[in-house]
């Protein structure tokens, strides 16, 4: 079958071309590899996963930190194969190769077969999809449902779906990215923009009476988490201000401009470059919504950086847009060899970092490139604490641990899971800064049927930690935990034995 050109429409006659095909089996190659990296990565789970991952035991429309839809996906995954680190992880490419065929449909309404292609290469082969395909993190459900959301719009602008339907349907995706991460509310400023723009610009793309269809579907979609939210005392909504630190404001540019910095990181270097072409604007209204689905996106943590702090993914929500937007630039009818060479030369070095990135995963480890503080150090360790303490457990006839702060309760949850272990954190001020604090701490009234329980505690010292209503078991001497996570940092956990008073704290 002869190639399609950068503006033709290869859907006319229902088929696929064979560039089509071609970047299609690319892009799912692409997912099997990084799903086989995660089945053969010798780290453990981070943190945050651990964590997402005991949230899904226990189904919830929400939960302290996040809203509930990655430890929704997390649990589905979890009770199909098993109780495995690869399991948690399983979903991640392959809700990124969804999202890549989404944008590929998206960029092929907005300017053709073309367009498309570039749009699902570029996507496959950003470094923060790269990475994002082999943790499983809240930004994977928001991009694919943020970027269904955009494809209902672009459907609207050009005319391949009923505005009325299609504003539905983006209310309903943008709600469903909200309950992945509260991020997808800038998905509600960015479609008020465009209407505000649109009209200046003398368009009727969307009605006022849409845009109540649109946020009210949004909000019916989110609702489940709105409702928790409301019956919780707003506790993620709470924690979200906390995130953004800014009762420590900085006022620093230049954290503003680290921000924007990393935003070369995050996409490319070369690819982010040539994002800025987005600035130009234009007459298309397509191009218009992609510009207020993006750049305000960005602006917005731009400003949060120079009031206090952002981290570089804090703004992926604005990649799809961008993407889509540059694929048709790359696509354009005045599509010149060199725009064309500019953009293979973008997607090379995309797809270079993506290999290595993937090259890291299968390793866990980068090699002679690790730097003096290893950025792999919290997913090491975790199993060698898990094996020691269960030691201490069985030397002192304990069925609890007390973990010192969060990585470890969630860790240990991880590696105990099944066992009939508690793991449960000290609150030491009795007020909840984190998930385990609010639901499983050490610090309730005694329950009278199980006096004197035996414990183990984790410190970061010899000295046992101060714990109201425990008798400490000095003799034999605490069992010492160490593990060296990066060649200059090596994780030291004491296991103290305790006994509770009848009138200490419990569970």
């Amino acid at each position: 079958m002869p190639a399609v050109s950068a503006t033709s429409d290869s859907a006319r006659s229902g088929g696929w071309a064979g560039p089509d095909r071609l970047v299609l089996g690319l892009i799912v190659l692409v997912a099997v590899l990084r799903n086989l990296g995660i089945v053969l990565s010798p780290l453990e789970l981070g943190v945050d996963e651990a964590q997402y991952w005991l949230w899904s035991t226990t189904f919830d429309f929400g939960y302290y930190t996040k809203p509930p839809l990655t430890s929704w996906i997390i649990g589905v995954s979890h009770q199909l194969f098993g109780h495995h680190v690869w399991a948690v992880r399983l979903p991640a490419p392959w809700l990124h190769l969804l999202t890549a065929l989404v944008l590929w449909r998206a960029a092929f309404w907005h300017a053709g077969a073309g367009a498309g292609r570039w749009a699902a290469l570029l996507w496959t082969c950003l470094p923060a999809v790269a990475l994002g395909s082999f943790v499983i993190s809240t930004d994977t459900p928001l991009l694919l449902f943020w970027s269904l959301g955009l494809l209902a719009l672009v459907g609207a602008v050009t005319g391949r779906i009923a505005a009325s339907r299609a504003m539905a349907l983006a209310g309903v995706a943008f709600g469903l990215a909200l309950l992945g991460k509260y991020a997808a509310i800038y998905g509600l400023l960015g479609i008020g923009l465009f209407w505000v723009f649109d009209r200046v610009a003398g368009g009727r793309h969307v009605s006022p009476a849409s845009l109540l269809v649109f946020a009210s579907a949004m909000v019916i979609a989110a609702s489940p988490n709105l409702l928790w939210n409301l019956t919780n005392d707003f506790t993620t909504v709470r924690h979200l201000g906390d995130n953004a630190n800014l009762d420590r404001q900085s006022h620093d540019p230049l954290n503003s401009l680290r921000f924007l910095g990393a935003q070369f990181a995050t996409a490319g270097p070369l690819v982010f470059a040539l994002m800025f072409g987005i600035l130009k604007g234009g007459r298309d209204p397509v191009a218009r919504l992609l510009l207020c689905l993006s750049l305000p996106v960005i602006a917005i943590i731009m400003v949060q950086a120079f009031l206090s702090e952002a981290n570089a993914n804090w703004a992926l929500a604005a990649m799809p847009a961008l993407v889509v937007w540059l694929a048709r630039w790359l696509a354009g009818r005045a599509s010149s060899p060199a725009r064309v060479r500019v953009g293979v030369a973008a997607l090379t070095i995309n797809a270079a970092l993506s290999a290595v990135i993937l090259a890291v995963t299968f390793a866990g480890s980068l090699g002679p490139l690790t730097p003096e503080s290893d950025p792999f150090r919290r997913q090491r360790g975790w199993s060698h604490l898990a094996s020691d303490s269960a030691a201490a457990l069985t030397r002192h006839d304990a069925t609890m641990i007390i973990a010192d702060r969060r990585a470890a309760a969630a860790l240990l949850s991880w590696h105990f899971h099944g066992t009939g272990i508690d793991v449960l954190v000290h609150d030491e001020d009795g007020i909840p800064s984190n998930h385990f604090e609010q639901n499983l701490a050490w610090s309730r009234p005694p329950d009278p049927k199980q006096p004197g329980r035996r414990l183990i505690v984790l410190g970061g010292d010899m000295v046992p930690p101060e714990m109201a209503g425990v008798i400490w078991v000095t003799a034999p001497p605490p069992l010492v935990s160490t593990a060296e996570i990066s060649h200059n940092v090596t994780r030291r956990i004491y296991l103290h034995q305790g006994i509770e008073d009848q009138g200490s704290g419990s569970n």
